[in-house]
């Protein structure tokens, strides 16, 4: 198995990962930097951590692991709730459950509509149209409902569904865009399960994704004991 890492250029406290990885299972870095000596950096993060995910899907399309965690470099956020840790998330989760599974009960929702007042929505409608249609359809009617925050992890099968263009033309899109950072990466937070083969409407209950006890708590021993 192997876990990749976002990692935010404002973090700089990384020393959670130990908790977590230690030395037992892989992971990769990316950060900001023209240093040529840095193996995984960016030399532009336009599009938040969706460029930095598609860049690692890109980078290592023919040599995926069979798990892959994306996650943001924080351990604690606003966004992160049920668990509100993303160590005991990632050490609680029912690995390899589903081919995609989010690491927060935190809830999202948006629109992809043309022409609409709400500027997201238009830039839904936009980019879902111009670079995920041809692969997706069209874009759902009723918008989407699913966990927040670009959190979460995906096996390989559901990655290459797509071929490595459809990743590369989204990353592409992104950065060459107009339109902010804020926006683009927002739409690809709203659209990441859909990627990865799950409906516009995707809610899983917090211990369907997580072992948790007989009084419906998070269970990180139940998990351990379970591994």
């Amino acid at each position: 198995m192997k876990i990749f890492f976002q990692l935010i250029v404002k973090v700089k406290d990384l020393n959670w990962l130990d908790l977590f990885i230690g030395d037992k299972i892989p992971h990769i870095v990316y950060t900001r930097s023209s240093d040529p000596l840095i193996s995984h950096s960016l030399l532009v993060n336009k599009g938040r951590e969706a460029v930095v995910y598609l860049r690692y899907i890109v980078d290592f399309y023919s040599n995926l692991p069979s798990s892959i965690a994306f996650i943001h470099a924080h351990r604690t956020s606003s966004h992160q709730k049920d668990p509100n840790d993303v160590v005991v998330a990632l050490r609680a989760l029912k690995w390899n459950k589903y081919s995609y599974m989010p690491l927060t009960s935190t809830r999202t929702e948006s629109r992809f509509q043309h022409k609409a007042l709400e500027l997201q929505a238009s830039v839904n409608y936009r980019l879902w149209v111009d670079v995920l249609q041809k692969e997706l359809g069209p874009p759902p009617l009723t918008g989407i409902q699913t966990h927040c925050c670009a959190s979460f992890v995906v096996r390989k099968e559901a990655i290459l569904k797509h071929p490595k263009v459809f990743y590369s033309n989204i990353m592409s899109y992104i950065n060459s865009s107009y339109y902010s950072d804020y926006l683009t990466g927002r739409t690809l937070e709203y659209t990441w399960h859909m990627i990865f083969g799950q409906p516009a409407i995707f809610n899983l209950k917090t211990c369907d994704l997580f072992f948790c006890d007989v009084n419906g708590k998070i269970s990180v021993e139940l998990a351990e004991k379970n591994s």
